[in-house]
């Protein structure tokens, strides 16, 4: 998976700004982004074999890809994600 295809999935974009200031369990993320713990699972998998995402046991971080990612995406949309 490559930025072009995040950038695609505004769920996967919105799961690495959620754990992008500490890592966080599934349910967690579920919770903060009102996405199905299912849905969180399988995008979170996703995220992982892309290189975006790391799993330390339950806990999940963003990877230096993800960082570099996230602030790619922020500066062609001008800095307006949060």
């Amino acid at each position: 998976m490559d930025i072009g295809s995040l950038v695609t999935n505004p769920n996967m974009v919105r799961l690495i700004e959620v754990i992008a200031k500490r890592g966080k369990r599934i349910e967690e993320i579920a919770k903060k982004t009102r996405i199905p713990p299912q849905t969180v699972e399988g995008l979170l998998k996703e995220l992982i074999d892309g290189g975006f995402v790391l799993k330390d046991g339950e806990v999940y971080k963003v990877s230096e890809k993800g960082i570099k990612a996230i602030k790619e995406i922020r500066e062609d949309a001008g800095g307006k994600r949060r």
